[in-house]
């Protein structure tokens, strides 16, 4: 992760130049999102480099370990490249809010967690060093995920509280009055309606983000694309 944000088609050497031979063009990297926010004074781009190493890391940090080293198939790639898009905009809310700053005592115990997903020391700095990733670079994703994970879920955290009324509706239309363990059924349709709730209130969070952003994607993943 540690090199320039260079978006180019083609790169000509100077030394090439220089001796007069043809120019060669050669992909530098490649930009497959720009996102736009009115708080922002500069668009986001996103980078083919950044969106994997990204989606690597989010995937291993919600135990995933296998995306460490694993290929990343073009849905796994297209999933990964709307969340980073996601967190650009959430992130900008957060900052022009001015709010849940994470401390760098949290953000390492973050890093700690990441750590202990792989199986030895070395599995980590081999991950580090395969993907070109400094720890420092690791830390910055680990605590700007933390920021917006908390902005969100004080957002949504009215979702989580489900009336009465509403889990004896639910339990009805699935099939009359619960048999057997009641308490642990009840339990099981409030956890239900309560993940179905919050998914709609941060999909709701997010359109909102996105109604008010610009946000170009260059899908590279799509058949013939790139």
């Amino acid at each position: 992760m540690s090199r320039p944000l260079l978006v180019a088609l083609a790169c000509l050497g100077a030394g090439a130049a220089a001796a007069d031979e043809p120019a060669a063009g050669r992909i530098v990297e490649q930009v497959v999102a720009v996102v736009r926010t009115p708080s922002s004074t500069q668009p986001r781009v996103i980078t083919l480099t950044r969106l994997q190493e990204e989606a690597r890391i989010a995937l291993v940090s919600q135990g995933a370990v296998a995306a460490a080293t694993g290929h990343l198939d073009r849905a796994a790639l297209r999933a990964g490249l709307e969340w980073l898009i996601d967190q650009t905009l959430l992130l900008d809310e957060v900052v022009r809010l001015q709010v849940f700053e994470v401390d760098r005592a949290e953000a390492l115990e973050e890093l700690r967690r990441f750590q202990a997903r792989f199986p030895s020391p070395a599995a980590y700095r081999g991950f580090l060093a395969r993907w070109d990733v400094t720890e420092e670079e690791l830390l910055v994703v680990l605590r700007r995920t933390l920021r917006v994970q908390r902005y969100v879920d004080s957002r949504v955290s009215g979702a989580a509280r489900i009336p009465d009324a509403d889990v004896d509706r639910f339990l009805r239309e699935r099939g009359g009055e619960p048999t057997g363990d009641r308490a642990a059924q009840r339990a099981a349709a409030r956890a239900l309606l309560a993940g179905e709730r919050t998914r709609r209130e941060v999909k709701a969070l997010v359109a909102d983000l996105r109604s008010r952003a610009t946000v170009r994607v260059l899908d590279p993943f799509a058949p013939g694309g790139g």
